[in-house]
């Protein structure tokens, strides 16, 4: 059994180590968000094999984490590195889905684009708010 105390330095451990993950987590969506902005299937792929790292270690790391909170019965209220953390935590599932929508927003981009390419016209809305008969598409290759 551990002496007293242990627990606890162990925990604060492993939430400091949590810490540094979520913040490396942080940087690494911002990397991938800017890579996003850029169009830089390069960095974008590097970003989202940090980022798969990452979430593995922060899941080792949370297993650690309750594993030690219920050694030591949770005798003290949470360290304020607890909430530091779960702070974090948020601003990364927010970065994420900002990043998200964004992806989602340039693959509807480029099927718009491989639309009209290929001869499919967009649906469009006449003056009275009905759309307009498409034309006859015609191979990119007669545009």
């Amino acid at each position: 059994m551990n002496a007293p105390g242990n627990g606890h330095g162990g925990l604060l451990a492993v939430l400091h180590e949590q810490i540094r993950c979520a913040e490396a987590m942080l940087r690494t969506l911002g990397r991938e968000n800017q890579a996003l902005n850029d169009g830089d299937a390069e960095r974008l792929n590097a970003a989202g094999a940090d980022k798969a790292r990452l979430v593995d270690e922060l899941e080792a790391l949370e297993i650690e984490r309750r594993q030690l909170t219920e050694a030591i019965e949770a005798e003290l209220a949470p360290p304020p590195s607890w909430d530091q953390l779960l702070g974090l935590i948020a601003q990364c599932k927010q970065q994420n889905q900002r990043n998200g929508a964004l992806l989602k927003a340039r693959s509807e981009q480029v099927r718009a684009a491989l639309k009209l390419l290929r001869g499919a016209e967009p649906n469009c809305y006449d003056a009275s708010g009905l759309t307009s008969s498409a034309r006859a598409a015609r191979p990119l290759a007669s545009a």
